[in-house]
């Protein structure tokens, strides 16, 4: 879990952050949280653990399936493509369906500019010149959980002058509070 964590703090975040993070490492041990979906497209918790945040489960479910390898048209730990993976994660922490296609998800969920990006919104690309090619979850600072065609389930950064390249927008899917 640590591995997503480091990976998205930064030098130029102020030390504090890095303390409420591993606070929040450290009192999360032993602790689950469960969501239940009453109406489709939406998202209630139940009661809240106070040492737990949606975010952390985020990280998790994300760190569970680095290195999981690249399958078109995968959906499982067996191997993944971009946006079975995103909707992997989302049904497992959000209880959340979501369109298969990074295509249907560019044009079903609300546009994020890269500034205003939140941990869990997803991310969309243009690769192949032809529109939204690929689909990844921002997990802050920066960084986003991808299944790349190449290495499988990785760690990006919008940084990267390719990455930033083909980058088109973020979107939104569950509103925080």
């Amino acid at each position: 879990m640590l591995y997503v964590y480091l990976l998205m703090l930064s030098k130029n975040k102020i030390p504090f952050y890095f303390l409420m993070v591993f606070s929040l490492l450290w009192t999360a041990c032993g602790t689950h949280r469960k969501f239940s979906s009453q109406k489709k497209g939406t998202v209630h918790e139940s009661p809240k653990s106070p040492t737990k945040s949606a975010d952390q489960n985020l990280v998790q479910e994300i760190n569970k399936w680095i290195g999981v390898p690249y399958s078109y048209g995968g959906n499982d730990k067996k191997g993944v493509d971009c946006s079975g993976f995103v909707c992997a994660v989302y049904t497992t922490v959000y209880a959340m369906q979501l369109p298969r296609t990074s295509k249907a998800m560019y044009s079903t969920y609300a546009s994020v500019s890269e500034e205003n990006l939140q941990i869990g919104d997803l991310v969309f690309f243009n690769y192949d010149g032809k529109g939204v090619s690929h689909v990844g979850i921002y997990i802050g600072n920066h960084k986003y959980a991808h299944a790349s065609t190449s290495k499988g389930v990785i760690i990006g950064d919008l940084t990267w002058a390719y990455t930033k390249k083909h980058f088109l927008r973020g979107g939104r899917v569950i509103q925080k509070r």
